[in-house]
C-alpha cells in the first residue's frame, strides 16, 4: 500500500511539471483556435454559438489533467518505457500520413508501420512491445474521455444524404492537452534521486536488451495532444460518444495485452505491430457503416419542421421544446418552411401559442408570452425543407478503399 501511495505522489508532483511546459500552453491555444473555428462555423450557419469556446477550453483542460493522470497510472503500473520506442520515427511518420487523411494521425498507424518495417529489416531498432502498449495507453485515456466529454457541446450540422437528401445530424469535435507520465531507462542510480523498489513481477512490459536489476526508472513529463472528432446521425451524441469510446476501449485493452505477451513472445511483436493499424481501421469502418445503414433521426418530416438543435436558456428550451420534435403550427399558422417562420416573426406577436409532435408521436401544445418586445426568435434548428444551405458530405474513403483504388487505376494508353 506504502508503495501504491509513493508512486501516486510521484505522479502527481510530476504533472504539474508537464503544465507548466510551454508546450502544454502552446498545445492549448491550437485547442482554443479549433474550438473558435467551430465556433465561427456555427455562428455563419445559425446565427449564434452553442458554446462559448473559453467554455469548451476550460472544459478540455479539466478532463485532459484527469485523464493524464489516469493515463500516467496505467504506464507506470505496466512499466512501459520510452526507451527504444521509436517515437522520433513515429511523429515524422504520422505527420506524412495526415497528408493522406487527417484520420491517418494517429500512433497506431504509423507506429504499427514502424514497428513492421522494424521486425522485417532490423531498422529502425525499436521496442515494438513498448511502442504498441503506449499506443494502446493513449487510446485507453482517449476513450475514457470520449465516454465523459466527447458528446458535449456537439454541433448542429446539415449532411448531404443520396437518398434522402439534406438531413440534420451532431458534428463531435473535442480536443484535450493531456499532461502525463512517461517512463524512460537510465543506468546506474544517480545520487539525491528519491528511488521506488519495485517487486520482482514488475515491469509487466519488459523492455528489450536492459539489464532490469541494474536499471533505473525516471519519470518524465511529457504533453500530448488527443482529439475525437464523429457524426451522429441514426443516434443522438451521448448515445453515440458511449458506443464509440466502449468499442476503442475494447481495442486499447486487446492491443496492451499483446502488447504484454510481445515483451515475452517474439511472434506478438508481428500481432501487435498489425493489430494497431489494422484494429483502429476497422473501429472507423465499422462506425461509419453503422451510420449508413442505420435510419437518420434527423429528417424532413411529411408536414411541419423537425428541430434539430435547442440553443441553452432559448424561448424554445422554455417552452419545453427537445430536439426530434416537429412544430406544427404557430399562432393556428401551419409552419412547414422557413419562409412561414418569417412570416409570424414579422408580425413581432407578443405571445405565441404552439402545436408540436414530440418524440413519442404526441400532439402537445406550449405557450409563451414575448411581450412588450415581441417575437425575434425561437433559439431552434430546423431540419430544411427544399431551403439551399450549407451542407457537409460524408463521402470520405477509408485507408482500406484508398489502397484499393490505388492499384485498382488503370494505366493510361
Amino acid at each position: 500500500m506504502n508503495l501504491v501511495i509513493k508512486l501516486i505522489t510521484f505522479i502527481l508532483l510530476g504533472i504539474p511539471q508537464a503544465i507548466f511546459n510551454p508546450f502544454f500552453w502552446f498545445v492549448l491555444v491550437i485547442v482554443y483556435i479549433q474550438y473558435k473555428r467551430a465556433a465561427d462555423f456555427e455562428e455563419k450557419m445559425f446565427g449564434f454559438v452553442t458554446t462559448n469556446p473559453i467554455k469548451r477550453v476550460s472544459s478540455s483542460l479539466l478532463y485532459g489533467i484527469f485523464g493524464g493522470f489516469l493515463g500516467s497510472v496505467i504506464v507506470v503500473a505496466l512499466g512501459v518505457s520510452i526507451a527504444g520506442s521509436g517515437l522520433s520515427y513515429v511523429w515524422p511518420l504520422a505527420l506524412l500520413l495526415m497528408l493522406i487523411s487527417p484520420h491517418l494521425m494517429c500512433f497506431s498507424y504509423a507506429g504499427g508501420i514502424i514497428s513492421v518495417i522494424s521486425l522485417l529489416f532490423g531498422v529502425p531498432k525499436v521496442d515494438v512491445a513498448g511502442l504498441m502498449a503506449l499506443v494502446g495507453v493513449l487510446h485507453a485515456v482517449e476513450s475514457l474521455l470520449i465516454y465523459l466529454s466527447g458528446h458535449l457541446n456537439a454541433s448542429p450540422v446539415f449532411i448531404k444524404d443520396e437518398k434522402r437528401g439534406i438531413i440534420g445530424g451532431y458534428l463531435m469535435q473535442s480536443f484535450w492537452p493531456v499532461p502525463f507520465i512517461l517512463l524512460t531507462i537510465a543506468t546506474g542510480i544517480p545520487s539525491g534521486v528519491d528511488s521506488v523498489n519495485m517487486p520482482d513481477w514488475w515491469p509487466i512490459i519488459r523492455p528489450p536488451f536492459v539489464d532490469l536489476e541494474n536499471a533505473l526508472y525516471l519519470m518524465l513529463p511529457v504533453v500530448a495532444a488527443l482529439g475525437y472528432g464523429d457524426f451522429a446521425l441514426t443516434r443522438l451524441p451521448g448515445k453515440k460518444g458511449r458506443e464509440s469510446a466502449f468499442n476503442l476501449l475494447i481495442f486499447s485493452t486487446l492491443l496492451i495485452l499483446i502488447s504484454v505477451l510481445a515483451s515475452r513472445i517474439n511472434f506478438f511483436k508481428y500481432i501487435a505491430a498489425l493489430f494497431a493499424p489494422v484494429g483502429h481501421e476497422y473501429l472507423i469502418n465499422i462506425g461509419k457503416a453503422k451510420e449508413k445503414k442505420g435510419d437518420p433521426l434527423f429528417t424532413v418530416p411529411p408536414f411541419g419542421m423537425r428541430i434539430l438543435y435547442v440553443l441553452e436558456n432559448s424561448p424554445a428550451e422554455k417552452m419545453g421544446l427537445k430536439p426530434g420534435d416537429i412544430i406544427l403550427s404557430i399562432n393556428n399558422k401551419a409552419v412547414n418552411s422557413i419562409e412561414d417562420l418569417k412570416e409570424i416573426k414579422a408580425l413581432a406577436p407578443a405571445y405565441i401559442w404552439m402545436e408540436y409532435l414530440n418524440t413519442k408521436n404526441e400532439v402537445k401544445y406550449s405557450e409563451m408570452s414575448f411581450y412588450p418586445y415581441g417575437f425575434e426568435s425561437l433559439g431552434v434548428v430546423l431540419i430544411p425543407r427544399g431551403e439551399e444551405v450549407p451542407a457537409i458530405s460524408l463521402e470520405e474513403s477509408g485507408l482500406i478503399k484508398k489502397i484499393k483504388n490505388l492499384f485498382s487505376k488503370k494505366p493510361s494508353s
